[in-house]
């Protein structure tokens, strides 16, 4: 499930690249294969499930096991049937309408913060930091409480996101709920902490989500400096009523990196 997954996006980063090259049959064979991530789900139970070579989905599914046979199979990489069903993060529009729309997508991703914290015993360490099933631990659902934003939910985005930084992270040796794998850890704690974070990294567009600092500046180079102010920030006070960027009004609930690029407030 993982790899299929995984070569979805990396297929998705590819025809971009393949676009910007003029190579315009290249990048829409490239763009048809990123949506292979599509056949992992099962459209039944809504989960990322294993599917066999006879068509057939893992009968008796259980979404805490990390494979179909606990003795010799894993069908996720570091995850489970849990984490792994919201491993998209360039067809989340598409993710949402195979869940049947914005207001049942937006009550799995409540079932998955607020599913029971147990994990099988082969579980690897990698999964840590649970809130419910979503492990913060590890960099499968580092995107995932951002994707209430995409359902219509930005507030849900907002109180999880202030949640994560305050309850995972500390100032100390061990500060880290999960293994700073090439420092996607720390990265994310930065990126949140300013208030917004890329879902989609090739996009090049970031999500808001819930600035933890009450002013943050951001040397850009060459004289430019971007700077956040949340006013009426608190611990109490997560959530994000509206958004200005250099003095006007801003109406989406993200801004691309080629805007903060050239600095502002």
């Amino acid at each position: 499930v993982s790899r299929t997954q995984e070569y979805a996006y990396d297929d998705w980063a590819m025809a971009v690249l393949a676009d910007a090259a003029g190579a315009k049959e290249d990048a829409e064979t490239l763009r048809k294969r990123s949506r292979n991530y599509r056949n992992v789900l099962d459209p039944q139970t809504r989960f990322a499930k294993p599917k066999f070579s006879d068509g057939s989905w893992w009968a008796n599914y259980d979404p805490v096991q990390l494979g179909h046979d606990v003795k010799k199979h894993r069908d996720y990489t570091e995850a489970n049937g849990w984490q792994a069903t919201f491993l998209n993060q360039h067809d989340v529009h598409g993710l949402i309408a195979h869940f049947g729309g914005d207001a049942a997508f937006e009550k799995q991703l409540d079932a998955l913060f607020n599913a029971p914290s147990t994990l099988p015993e082969n579980a690897p360490p990698d999964i840590s930091g649970l809130v419910g099933q979503y492990a913060h631990g590890n960099e499968p659902n580092h995107h995932v409480a951002y994707l209430y934003a995409f359902a219509g939910a930005p507030w849900k985005t907002q109180a999880m996101i202030r949640r994560l930084c305050t309850e995972m992270y500390k100032a100390d040796p061990d500060g880290e709920i999960g293994n700073d794998d090439c420092g996607q850890m720390s990265a994310w704690f930065v990126l949140s902490a300013l208030g917004f974070y890329p879902v989609d990294p090739v996009s090049a567009v970031y999500v808001f989500g819930s600035p933890l600092f009450d002013t943050a500046e951001v040397r850009l180079g060459q004289g430019r400096t971007l700077r956040v102010v949340a006013r009426n920030n608190a611990p109490d006070a997560p959530y994000i009523q509206s958004v200005r960027w250099n003095g006007k009004p801003w109406t989406r609930n993200w801004i691309s990196h080629a805007d903060l690029a050239k600095g502002g407030e």
